[in-house]
C-alpha cells in the first residue's frame, strides 16, 4: 500500500471524493474509519440513513479503493459510535514499525481502564505493520543474497496462524517476539536450529547433526557447519487474535466463565527462510540440514501446535499413529477477536478457529472423564492429553479447511486429522470426536441445530462423516459408542468407576456431566431438512422443518424454553450468561430419516425431569442414563 496504513488510504481515498465533487464523497463523509484486516473494511456511521446510503455503493467503493492498492473483499457498514475497543490509533511518524509503535503509544495509555489500554496497543502494533512491506521486500533479497541462492531457501505458507516466540510486555500483554533492529516479527534463527535439530535427534539415528550443527558439551565444543538465518514474513501478517478459556478448574471443579484475551499473532504468514554453509561446510551439509528443517517445518512450529497454530499449507500429519475425518459446518459465524458488537450483532469478522474444535473435544473429555474418576485424576489426565503451559499433549487435532462465500449461515467443509504420541491415546481422541460431533456442535451454537429466531441466526450443524457416521436411529449402534468410550478411557487410565457431578444453577454453571443423572434420548424428525436443503434462510431458517421435532418442543413450552425478558425457564434453556442444561443435535443419516439427539444434563432437578417426560411421550428413546423415580428427586450430595 506504498507505505501508508489503510486508515491514511482510507481518509485519502475520501478527501479526493470530496474534491471531485462527487455524490460518493458526500455520501462517505459522515463515515468513521474502524479498521482493516484480513482484507475486511469496517466504517461507521452515526445514523442508519447514512449507512445505507454507502451500502448502496458497495461496489463503487470497493472497486475505487482497489486504485487505492486498498484491496476488500467485504466492507462492513455498521451503525453507531466506533467503540473504544475498535478505535484505531492514529500511528505516529515516528513509529514506522510494529516494535516502535508499541513504544510511543505506552506513554499515552489510561491506566483506569485496562481492556481499552489493550486493544489499543494491539491495534497500533498490527496498523503499524501494515506499512513495513517494502522492508519485508528488502529482507527477502537480502535473505536470498546471504544464502547465496535459491537453492539454500525454503518458502513457507502456514494455513491459518502462527505464534513463535513472544514475551510479556505492556500491560502483561503476551506479544510475538519483534526483531530489534526491524521492529517486525520474524522466526529467530535459534528457533529454526532448535527445530531442526530436534527433529534429525528424533529421526536420524546417528550423531550427523553434531557434526552438521555444532555441539556443546561441557568444556568441549564444535563448530556448526550450517547456519540458519533469521526468518522474515514476505509480507504483513500481524493480527489481533484471542484466546477465550470459557470452561476452568477452580478448586476440583469446573466452572463456566468466559474470559477473552487478546494477543497478537500472524494470520496466514508467509516465511522465507535462509541457510548457508560456515567456513567449515559445505553446499552438501546444508542440503541435509534443510531437509531436516523442511521435515520439522511439517510437524508444525512455535506453540500451540497441537492447537492448530503452526501447520504449514497443505500438510498432513507425519505421526504414525492419527486418522482424519471429513467434516462439514454450517454455522452462524465463529470468530475471534472480532465479534458481533452491541452496536449491531449481526456484524463481525468470522473466521474458522481449530481452536473451537479442540476446545469442543475437551469439553466432551471432561462430561465424560467426570463420570468415571474423582476430580483430582481426571484434571491431571486432562493435562496429560491435551497438555499445559509448557508440556505438550498425548494428541493433537489438526484441520484443513475450505471455506464457502456462503453466509448467514457461514458453510466450512474439509478434513480434521487426529494425531497421537500412541495408538490408545488415537482411540480416546477418535472416540471423543465421534461422541462430540453426534451430540452437539462446534464453536458458537454448539448447544442448537442450526435455525433462525427472532429474525436471527442460531445454533450450527456439524457432521463428522466416515463409513459408519453419523449414527443410525439405532439404540444398540449408540450404546456400543458408549461402551467403545468406557474401553477407551480404561485403556487409558483405569480403573473407571462412578462417580456424580453437579451442573450447578443458572449463572453459576458447572462442567456438564455424563453421569447418572444425565440422560440421552433420539427422537424421530422425519420432516426435517438437512441445511443445504434450506432454499432461503431469510423466509425458511424459522419454519419447524428447519428446526427439528425437538427443538419445536422446547421452544413451544414456556416451562422449557430459555429465559429471555423475563419469560422462560434458565433451569432448562438457559439464559444469559446460563449454558443450557439442555443439547439438541440434528442428524441425517444416509438413506435413513432424520432424527434429533437431546441431551440433558442434571435430570434430578424436578423442571429437567419434566422435560425428560415430555420426550417420552414423544415416543422417544432413552439410549443413555434412566428415567428418575418418584416425583420429587431425592436430595443428594454432590461429589465435585
Amino acid at each position: 500500500m506504498n507505505g501508508k496504513s489503510s486508515a491514511d488510504i482510507w481518509r485519502e481515498f475520501v478527501q479526493a471524493e470530496l474534491k471531485n465533487k462527487s455524490k460518493l464523497g458526500t455520501i462517505l463523509t459522515p463515515g468513521v474509519y474502524g479498521g482493516y484486516e484480513n482484507k475486511i473494511l469496517t466504517i461507521y456511521f452515526s445514523d442508519d440513513v447514512a449507512r445505507k446510503a454507502a451500502q448502496g455503493q458497495l461496489k463503487s467503493i470497493q472497486d475505487k479503493l482497489r486504485q487505492y492498492q486498498l484491496l476488500c473483499d467485504h466492507i462492513t457498514f455498521t451503525t453507531g459510535s466506533i467503540p473504544t475497543t475498535a478505535t484505531p490509533v492514529t500511528v505516529s511518524h515516528k513509529s514506522h514499525n510494529p516494535l516502535q509503535a508499541l513504544y510511543w503509544v505506552e506513554p499515552n495509555l489510561p491506566i483506569e481502564n485496562d481492556a481499552t489500554a489493550r486493544m489499543r496497543i494491539l491495534n497500533a502494533t498490527v496498523e503499524a505493520e501494515q506499512t513495513c512491506n517494502q522492508l519485508y521486500i528488502k529482507l527477502k533479497q537480502r535473505t536470498q543474497n546471504l544464502a547465496g541462492g535459491e537453492e539454500n531457501t525454503i518458502r513457507v505458507s502456514f494455513n491459518w496462524r502462527v505464534r513463535v516466540g513472544g514475551t510479556r510486555g505492556f500491560r502483561e500483554l503476551l506479544l510475538p517476539v519483534l526483531h530489534p533492529v526491524f521492529g517486525i516479527p520474524y522466526i529467530p534463527a535459534s528457533t529454526l536450529k532448535g527445530a531442526a535439530l530436534a527433529w534429525a535427534k528424533k529421526h536420524g539415528g546417528s550423531n550427523e547433526f553434531k557434526d552438521l550443527l555444532g555441539m556443546l558439551n561441557g568444556n568441549v565444543a564444535k563448530a556448526a557447519k550450517v547456519e540458519f538465518l533469521d526468518a522474515f514474513p514476505c509480507k504483513p501478517c500481524l493480527s489481533i487474535d484471542v484466546a477465550t478459556p470459557q470452561w476452568s478448574w477452580q478448586n476440583n471443579q469446573v466452572m463456566y466463565k468466559p474470559e477473552p484475551h487478546p494477543l497478537i499473532s500472524l494470520y496466514q504468514p508467509e516465511f522465507f527462510i535462509g541457510l548457508r554453509p560456515t567456513t567449515r561446510g559445505d553446499k552438501d551439509g546444508v542440503k541435509v540440514v534443510k531437509e531436516w528443517l523442511e521435515n520439522a517445518l511439517r510437524s508444525g512450529i512455535g506453540s500451540r501446535v497441537s492447537s492448530g497454530y503452526g501447520r504449514a499449507l497443505g500438510e498432513i500429519p507425519h505421526f504414525q499413529n492419527y486418522q482424519s475425518y471429513s467434516f462439514e459446518l454450517w454455522t452462524q459465524g465463529i470468530y475471534g477477536s472480532h465479534p458481533p458488537s452491541k452496536e449491531n450483532k449481526y456484524q463481525g469478522i468470522p473466521e474458522f478457529r481449530p481452536t473451537a474444535l479442540r476446545g469442543i473435544l475437551r469439553y466432551w473429555f471432561r462430561a465424560v472423564a467426570l463420570g468415571l474418576y474423582d476430580a483430582q485424576i481426571c484434571q491431571k489426565l486432562e493435562e496429560k492429553l491435551f497438555g499445559k503451559l509448557g508440556q505438550q499433549g498425548q494428541f493433537s487435532v489438526n484441520t484443513k479447511v475450505n471455506s464457502s462465500n456462503k453466509i448467514n449461515p457461514y458453510l466450512y467443509t474439509g478434513k480434521i486429522y487426529v494425531e497421537a504420541t500412541d495408538q490408545k491415546y488415537l482411540n480416546l481422541a477418535e472416540k471423543l470426536l465421534i461422541l462430540a460431533s453426534n451430540l452437539g456442535g462446534l464453536g458458537r451454537g454448539s448447544r442448537r441445530p442450526l435455525h433462525l429466531l427472532n429474525r436471527r441466526m442460531r445454533g450450527c450443524h456439524w457432521e463428522v462423516m466416515d463409513t459408519d457416521l453419523p449414527l443410525p436411529y439405532d439404540a444398540k449402534e449408540w450404546q456400543k459408542l458408549f461402551e467403545e468410550l468406557q474401553q477407551a478411557f480404561q485403556a487409558v487410565q483405569a480403573p473407571i468407576g462412578s462417580y456424580t457431578s453437579n451442573p450447578g444453577k443458572p449463572r453459576q454453571r458447572q462442567q456438564d456431566v455424563l453421569d447418572k443423572n444425565a440422560q440421552i434420548w433420539l427422537l424421530q424428525s422425519p420432516s426435517q431438512i438437512a441445511p443445504d436443503k434450506v432454499n432461503n434462510w431469510e423466509t425458511e431458517g424459522d419454519r419447524p422443518n428447519v428446526r427439528g421435532t425437538a427443538l419445536n418442543l422446547l421452544y413451544s413450552d414456556i416451562r422449557f424454553k430459555g429465559e429471555s425478558k423475563g419469560q422462560g425457564n434458565p433451569n432448562v434453556g438457559g439464559a444469559l450468561e446460563t449454558p443450557s442444561f439442555v443439547w439438541i443435535k440434528s442428524i441425517f443419516p444416509a438413506n435413513n430419516p432424520s432424527y434429533q439427539v437431546i441431551t440433558i444434563f442434571g435430570t434430578d432437578h424436578p423442571e429437567r425431569q419434566a422435560f425428560a417426560k415430555e420426550l417420552k411421550n414423544q415416543k422417544a428413546i432413552l439410549v443413555f442414563g434412566q428415567m428418575q423415580s418418584g416425583k420429587s428427586p431425592i436430595p443428594r450430595k454432590y461429589n465435585s
